[in-house]
């Protein structure tokens, strides 16, 4: 009786490579779903990551057009982690970054973020800070081939049809440090349709005074300086009506933000609070109606 033909087995070239093109396949997926990724023939939205770089401010903008934007980079190099999450890893480019004002726990991530990737475009003040990560960060973009541009109150952005209005300071402050940096920091006023962003770095009540009259009811704050009692005051709430506050702070964080007080104000204007030291990651998606906002922590 013939004896059956043993089965034949692919060579151990070819099952590496089915291998390798598996966990490639495995891993596009799982970073398309991470990162929501939309394809080519859907309509692009408005993307707004504020990332959970622990005691300091990081945001990541993807816009409808494609661009992308970072406002702030944190205090250490947790932004380039959360890069890795959401760019593909041979995406070394940023269209532009957006420095709100130079304290540590804002611009200390932009100096590796300047080391690895290529920016096209830096927004600032031009406000300086003579600590070592101001040093490190002026030393950083004066070798950057980057344009760079100086915004005060007054200068627009527009990027499709997202427009980023600038309402602080009320001048620029190139080469100049500055006594209060909290107090010098980029506000602007993000739309896009119907939907209103209010991002005010480390503002406080001082500063809040100065802008609030050119601004109005507001879909989404950027809560002002982590939480902190110093900033989002009653008056700027009365005139925000603020539906969703963004909170960035770090976990049992020795400042103690946010501030109960903030919290309480917050309360009770019946606000939405989305905060990183209890949510992680939080996205805010819009396609130019009423903003979704939901925590989306990254795998990184």
């Amino acid at each position: 009786m013939p004896r059956a033909a043993p089965k034949r087995s692919l060579p151990l070239n070819a099952q590496t490579i089915l291998l390798v093109v598996g966990v490639f396949l495995l891993s596009s997926i799982l970073w398309a779903q991470a990162t929501r990724i939309v394809l080519p023939w859907q309509e692009q939205p408005l993307r707004v990551w504020m990332l959970n770089v622990g005691q300091g401010d990081a945001f990541f903008i993807e816009f409808p057009t494609g661009e992308q934007m970072l406002i702030d980079g944190g205090r250490d190099d947790a932004l380039l982690a959360k890069l890795g999450s959401l760019l593909l890893p041979w995406d070394r480019t940023i269209d532009s970054i957006l420095m709100t004002h130079p304290d540590a726990d804002h611009v200390t991530g932009f100096i590796s973020l300047l080391d690895r990737y290529h920016i096209d475009h830096i927004y600032e003040t031009g406000a300086i800070a003579t600590t070592p990560q101001g040093r490190m960060i002026v030393e950083r973009v004066e070798n950057e081939a980057a344009i760079v541009s100086l915004l005060s109150a007054g200068d627009v952005i527009e990027i499709g049809e997202v427009v980023l209005s600038v309402v602080w300071p009320q001048e620029t402050y190139e080469g100049t440090e500055v006594g209060d940096r909290n107090n010098t920091s980029l506000v602007f006023l993000l739309t896009y349709g119907d939907t209103s962003i209010l991002f005010t770095g480390d503002a406080e009540e001082e500063a809040e005074q100065g802008f609030m009259g050119d601004v109005g009811n507001m879909d989404v704050l950027k809560v002002g300086h982590h939480g902190s009692l110093s900033s989002t005051s009653w008056d700027l709430l009365e005139i925000l009506r603020p539906e969703i506050a963004l909170v960035s702070a770090g976990e049992d964080n020795p400042y103690g933000h946010p501030h109960p007080i903030i919290m309480s104000r917050l309360e009770q204007w019946k606000t939405a609070v989305f905060r990183t030291d209890f949510q992680g990651d939080i996205l805010l998606t819009s396609y130019g109606g009423e903003p979704k906002v939901q925590s989306s922590p990254l795998p990184f």
